[in-house]
């Protein structure tokens, strides 16, 4: 766990400090004299455009190609659509490339018979992913109190209760809850110290 020490008959447990900066926690890590894990921010780019104008598509599935080179999905009245991109990069305040619009594009318009007419917002975001695109959640073997929760990859939104969850347990108790074991999941698997070799 953490340390404990104890004075004068009151006991003090060293502060936690949670390392929960996506793209940039790698450089957090390095900042606290902890050893980073080799985590990569990918730059992932999206698009809003309109649905053609005789269909309802608001019940329409995720659409995704089998080598997952490009996807869209209803989002809010407009269709959400990216080329999937994975584009390694540097933590930043990442700005989409027109390069990927455009083959954002193609690769609907190709592959399907929409036609992306007027592009109504553009956007990217970094997915910060371990080399094996698993979660990092745990004590850094080399700093006490320091607690990795990083590397979410694509699906923070998805996985923050479960990893939140986890979080606090590995914290507070040591050890995952049972229904995490239940389902196969040690904190072996998730621990920053795999990474570190």
């Amino acid at each position: 766990m953490w340390p404990v020490t104890s004075r004068g008959g009151a006991v003090y447990q060293a502060p936690i400090f949670v390392n929960a900066a996506g793209a940039w926690a790698d450089m957090v890590a390095a900042m606290a004299g902890v050893r980073p894990v080799g985590l990569v921010p990918k730059r992932r780019t999206a698009m809003l455009f309109d649905p053609p104008a005789d269909q309802n598509s608001g019940n329409w599935p995720l659409v995704i190609d089998m080598d997952e080179q490009w996807y869209f999905k209803p989002d809010a009245g407009k269709l959400l659509g990216s080329p999937a991109d994975e584009t390694p990069i540097e933590p930043c305040d990442v700005q989409p490339e027109e390069l990927d619009i455009a083959i954002a594009v193609d690769r609907i318009e190709r592959m399907t018979n929409l036609k992306v007419g007027r592009i109504d917002h553009r956007w990217s975001g970094l997915r910060t992913f371990a080399e094996d695109k698993t979660v990092v959640v745990g004590f850094a073997p080399d700093a006490a109190g320091f607690f990795w929760l990083a590397g979410q990859g694509g699906y923070g939104i998805e996985t923050s209760p479960a990893m939140a969850t986890a979080t606090a347990s590995l914290i507070v108790d040591g050890k995952l809850p049972d229904r995490f074991a239940e389902l196969g999941l040690s904190p072996a698997d998730i621990a920053p110290d795999r990474l570190l070799g």
